[in-house]
Order: C-alpha cells, then structure tokens, then sequence
C-alpha cells in the first residue's frame, strides 16, 4: 500500500510516523510545500522574542523522516485526481497513491483594510523572518486582533523593546475563552506591562508613512505603528479538495473515521470539519493525525475528539488561574 500525505505539519507529520509504526511495509510519502519539515508553529513567537534559537524550532526535519523510512518531498501538491488516484504536483510530475491525507493546514487571515499589503500576518517560518526583518527599526508596533496568537505576538515584540497598541472588535480580549470579568483581570495585566488596548475597536484604513504606518481606526483615532499585524484567525485550505469535488464547508467535511466524501481520501488537522468543528488547535491536529492512521491500520474504529483548553503562553500569565477569579 502506498500512502500519500499532503502536507508536512504536526497532523501530517503525526500521521506518517504513526503509519510507518503500525504498517512498516507500507511506502509513505510526505510532501512538504514549505520545505521546512516539521517546526513548531507554537513557538514561533518565542523565536520572535529572541528567547528561543530558530533552530529549536524545528521537531522533524525532512532527514530525520527519511531516517525513519519515510519519503520525502520537498514540492507542493497542486491537485489530485481521486479517479486515478494521482496527485499532481507543481513541477509538472504525478504520484500515484492507495490512499491519500489531506493535511494541508490552514492559512491566516487577513481582513480587506484599505490600504494593507497582503503578508501582514503570523503564523509561518516565511512571516517571522519578515518579522524580525521589520522588528530591527520599528519602536511601535499595532496588533489587530486580541486573540491567543496576537496576544503572544504582542508579548514577544514588548520583549524586543517594541511599544505595543492591541486593536480588538470584540468588547473584550479573548472573548471565547473568557468571560467579562477574567477578561478584565488579564486585560489589567497587559495595561500593567505598558500596552495599550482599544476594544470594540475597528481598524478602517492603513496609510503607508516614511516609518512605518497610520492606523485608522472607525472611531476617528490615528495611531502610529513602525509595523502592523493581523492576527484575524484563520481560514482552511480548501482549494485542492474542493477541486477534486471533496465536501468542503468552513473546512474539509469528514466523517467520524476522518474520511472526506471521496474514496480513500481522508483530512486531518485545521483543513478538517467534524461535526461542524475545525479545531485549529496543535493537539487536536497532534491527536487527528494519530488517529487517522490507527484507522487505517485497523487498531481504531473512529475518532473522538477530546475536550481542548488553549493557552496563551506568556511568562506571568496564567489563564487557568485568571478563570474563575473577580476583577
């Protein structure tokens, strides 16, 4: 049997390793569109804040999984044929496969602000080396979006020095983690370190200045930002299955087997919707891709996701002890 896993992220990563434990004679292949093997999109902040070597960032690189048995390839799918069973990719060439993984991850999003340039986000290699390109002149930095990532962003230029504004639509900070008053108190505890937070708050424009940016925001307030990002969420890679003819919604539909509508084509990770739900979250990606080649080799009959508690990984604060507590 050969098996083809698109995409080189913790799901896809997981899934090969756990293939290659459980079914041995099997030919796995892995393809990588960045590149880069497996890095911990986690951390990246860390890396951002000078605390962390971008070289720890890495957890399995494309020799390591050679090591292991497993094919490698550095290349992008660019479609498949569920008929032929062929996956075609962007230099022209075909591989065939038995059975394919979709774990093509997600991108992130960017809302259409007038005046922005596409690439103002984080979530890769490719945006952090950006990143620190434009950290080593900025003295202030504007982050739209107060959700987990943002907030680590945040924390990790205030490191490098930075002065930091967090711009939130929302009423409050991480509002589908906490409620108002555990809002409050981590609310509080940004202010305390320096940084400034505009809640129900919309950024309208961006105006390209010689050092940076203007923000305008809906309110009618300017702020000023050597540079800007957004940390709006993300969106599911759809294309390559949607053009295959694979159910998509807000992600890959699967099944409780983590099976897609085509035949031996299964999604893992933050391209896939179970019962209405993309998880975005590491371990849930970490677990599906565990899963799904349990059940293939038979040692499972589906999949059961567990109860996810994210958690905002800045030094001093705790969310676990911020829920529950009174502002």
């Amino acid at each position: 049997m050969k098996y083809v896993v698109i995409g080189a992220g913790v799901a896809g990563v997981t899934a090969a390793k756990k293939l290659k434990e459980n079914l041995s004679e099997s030919q796995i292949v892995v393809l990588d569109a960045e590149g880069a093997g497996l890095y911990s999109r986690m951390r990246l902040p860390e890396v951002l804040s000078g605390k962390l070597p971008e070289a720890k960032l890495i957890l399995s690189s494309g020799d390591s999984l050679k090591a292991l048995g497993i094919e490698w390839l550095p290349k992008t799918a660019a479609s498949f044929d569920p008929s032929a069973k062929t996956v075609s990719l962007s230099d022209g060439s075909l591989l065939s496969y038995d059975v394919l993984i979709l774990a093509v991850g997600a991108s992130a999003f960017q809302p259409p602000v007038k005046g922005a340039v596409p690439g103002m986000t984080f979530r890769n290699m490719e945006d952090l080396h950006r990143i620190l390109k434009e950290a080593e002149h900025a003295k202030t930095a504007v982050l739209v979006g107060g959700g987990l990532l943002g907030l680590e962003a945040a924390h990790a230029l205030r490191v490098r020095g930075i002065s930091i504004s967090v711009v939130e639509c929302m009423p409050r900070l991480l509002p589908r983690q906490l409620n108002e008053d555990e809002s409050k108190i981590l609310r509080m505890k940004f202010e305390e370190m320096g940084d400034r937070i505009y809640t129900r708050a919309s950024v309208e424009s961006l105006e390209k200045v010689p050092d940076g940016w203007k923000i305008h925001l809906a309110s009618g307030e300017v702020l000023e930002g050597g540079l800007v990002l957004f940390s709006a969420g993300i969106r599911s890679n759809l294309k390559v299955a949607q053009d295959a003819g694979a159910q998509v919604d807000r992600g890959i539909v699967v099944g409780k087997r983590l099976e897609t509508s085509l035949p031996d084509v299964y999604a893992v990770g933050d391209c896939a919707q179970l019962d209405g739900t993309v998880y975005g979250l590491w371990m849930a990606s970490k677990d599906q891709g565990n899963a799904v080649a349990e059940i293939l080799a038979g040692k499972m009959k589906s999949y059961t996701p567990s109860v996810y508690v994210p958690n905002l990984k800045i030094p001093g604060i705790q969310l676990k002890e911020i829920m529950g507590r009174k502002a």
